[in-house]
């Protein structure tokens, strides 16, 4: 045996031989009776010594690579096992609020299969390999794509402007020449985790007249550990709960782009139990869409990504013996919706700074919402300024088959001045979603219905202010989104909205009602639409498109349109391409228009738009 080391040089020894330890050279850091030890294991046919080793750990036959861990004869001598420590099952994604007890010791040895129902730890000492199985109710999920934020990247410092200008020249016949300029840019600034914003746009219209704007300059910063970012300067609060308002202030708001990409839309949570090790498959209208392994015992799958709208899932659990069970989950989705144990929040304080600019009161605004059980979203949140308070509270719920429904009342009181007083109201909202095996998807409709006394703050502001344009306060909105598919070919889709008004006979109604079709190149579009303006029938408009690729030009297309309100026809030809990898784009038409008096009038005209768009 080699100084420093007590590895045997010899097989086992046969039968009644024994050997005398004092004839074996140790180290001067061994103990006394390390050669007797390790005589004893070699005769018992053991392949390690208690201590501490470098082992191959795997977790439901998934390899997560070498650590060290300390074997030790187990409590009823029987043999060698591995001390499960707390760190490890912290590493390998033990769920820690579904323990029975707490880990505490980071390397104090755990009864795994005491701890956690039907796990195990199996130690194979000669190979030096660690398997653990533990149910995968039991686990955390790690969901794909998920990067520590402690390994996120800030970039590097950096300035940049992108900018992007559109001319169009138009000659009308008999009323001259008409141009126009819009030159926008879109600039910022990285510097170490901050980052700067601002828009700017410079446009020159008839006569040589010339704008210059500016909008949206903030300074903003990501919070990793929150999955959020903290922004200061001219934003929009957040417009899951309330009506989204443009400020100037600070804002805390979660970034649902920082989770997953699987997490940051809803999908349900398929539970269940194997019998065995088993391979677990999720089909969507008979396509595969998620594959893993599942230990024995109860297993949830949460990481699931689905298209959005609704649908029926088909699981399939084929077990270690070749038994294959087969399930279907239905689920429908919303856009407020989340994942069970995924948050969204935001805090908002600053001055409400509406495109009106009669009043610049201050705005503080707060919401919360959290996915949970039984496919159950809550939400709620509170908004004020000095005259007014207001207050939501409501829940989203996947119900499977019938659909996705969320209800949520708002209370408001209003400070509406000396000549109008104090009003209180509330506003009481649904919504609802669901796809039918026939192809309908009901994307969305939802509907809202405010007391005489509710104002949301945008309408609390004007009426206080005596706004000229102010229309009222709501009494009820509806809205809807409607996509049915026709075949393998054609589509059908219509959206909504109709708004109505306390104290007037005003009704604002829009909507826009699309067939799509194709036949070999040729696509086909017949529409159908109102504008929101007024209620009058001459904003109706009603038409017809064509369009199809040319061969003659890359990335061109030709199409012909025909428009009609009532009194006014008009028939155009187009020419549309771009180039310079999408950042010149041009378009060419002439059009001809009958007005009111049936006389044809021709505007014959020829427009170009140029548009060059670079960072």
């Amino acid at each position: 045996m080699a100084s420093g080391s007590l590895l045997p040089l010899a097989s086992r020894p046969a039968f009644g031989t024994s050997f005398d330890a004092a004839f074996m050279r140790q180290s001067a850091d061994q103990k006394a009776l390390a050669g007797s030890v390790a005589l004893q294991t070699l005769t018992e046919d053991q392949p390690l010594l208690p201590g501490r080793y470098s082992v191959e750990v795997s977790i439901n036959q998934a390899y997560l690579g070498q650590r060290s861990i300390t074997v030790d004869h187990d409590a009823q001598g029987r043999g060698l096992q591995a001390c499960i420590e707390a760190n490890l099952l912290r590493e390998v994604g033990v769920r820690e609020q579904a323990l029975p007890v707490a880990l505490e010791g980071d390397n104090d040895c755990l009864d795994l299969s005491a701890l956690i129902e039907e796990a195990q730890a199996r130690l194979d000492a000669r190979n030096l390999s660690l398997e653990l199985s533990i149910p995968q109710a039991s686990l955390r999920r790690d969901v794909m794509d998920n990067i520590d934020p402690s390994r996120w990247d800030q970039g590097i410092d950096s300035a940049f402007v992108n900018y992007q200008i559109s001319s169009q020249a138009r000659s009308p016949q008999g009323n001259g020449r008409q141009t126009s300029l819009d030159l926008q840019f879109h600039s910022g600034l990285n510097f170490g985790p901050w980052r700067l914003r601002s828009s700017q746009a410079l446009r020159e219209g008839e006569k040589s007249h010339r704008q210059w704007s500016q909008s949206n300059t903030y300074v903003q910063r990501d919070l990793p550990g929150k999955f959020g970012n903290l922004t200061f300067g001219e934003t929009f609060s957040d417009g899951s709960i309330f009506r989204s308002l443009p400020f100037k202030g600070v804002q805390l708001a979660s970034d649902m782009s920082m989770l997953p990409d699987v997490l940051q839309n809803y999908a349900p949570v398929i539970r269940g139990v194997a019998q065995t090790r088993a391979k677990l498959e999720v089909l969507q209208n008979g396509y595969p869409l998620y594959s893993t392994y599942v230990a024995p015992g109860p297993y949830v799958i949460d990481d699931l990504g689905v298209s959005a709208g609704s649908g029926e899932l088909e699981i399939v659990l084929t077990e270690a013996d070749g038994q294959v069970r087969r399930f279907l989950q239905p689920y429908s989705t919303l856009g407020n919706l989340l994942r069970d144990g995924v948050w969204r929040y935001s805090a908002t304080l600053g001055r409400y700074d509406g495109i009106e600019q009669i009043a610049s009161p201050l705005l503080w605004q707060a919401t919360l919402a959290r996915g949970g059980a039984w496919d159950t979203t809550l939400y709620g949140g509170v908004q004020g300024s000095e005259h007014y308070r207001a207050a939501s509270l409501g829940a989203a719920r996947d119900l499977g088959s019938w659909g996705a429904l969320s209800l949520d009342v708002t209370q408001a009181d209003s400070d509406l001045g000396r000549q109008l007083g104090e009003v209180r109201g509330h506003s009481y909202a649904a919504r609802f979603g669901k796809a039918f095996q026939t192809g309908t998807n009901l994307r969305f409709a939802g509907y809202r219905y405010s007391t005489q006394g509710y104002r949301d703050f945008d309408e609390a502001v004007r009426e206080r202010n005596a706004y000229t344009g102010y229309l009222g306060n709501r009494r009820s909105r509806l809205e809807t989104s409607l996509y049915q598919r026709i075949g393998q070919h054609s589509s059908l889709s219509l959206t909504l909205s109709q708004d109505d008004y306390w104290h007037n006979d005003l009704r604002r109604q829009q909507y826009q009602l699309q067939f799509n079709t194709y036949f070999g190149n040729v696509s086909y579009n017949l529409f159908a639409s109102q504008a929101l303006t007024t209620n009058s029938k001459h904003d109706r408009l009603f038409g017809l498109s064509i369009s199809l690729p040319l061969d003659i030009v890359r990335s061109a297309n030709a199409s012909f349109d025909m428009q009609s309100d009532g009194i006014r026809h008009s028939q155009r030809a187009s020419l549309t391409g771009s180039a310079l990898d999408n950042r010149l784009s041009y378009v060419t038409s002439a059009s001809r228009d009958e007005g009111m008096s049936g006389t044809a009038v021709v505007v014959s005209s020829a427009s170009v738009l140029i548009q060059i768009c670079a960072a």
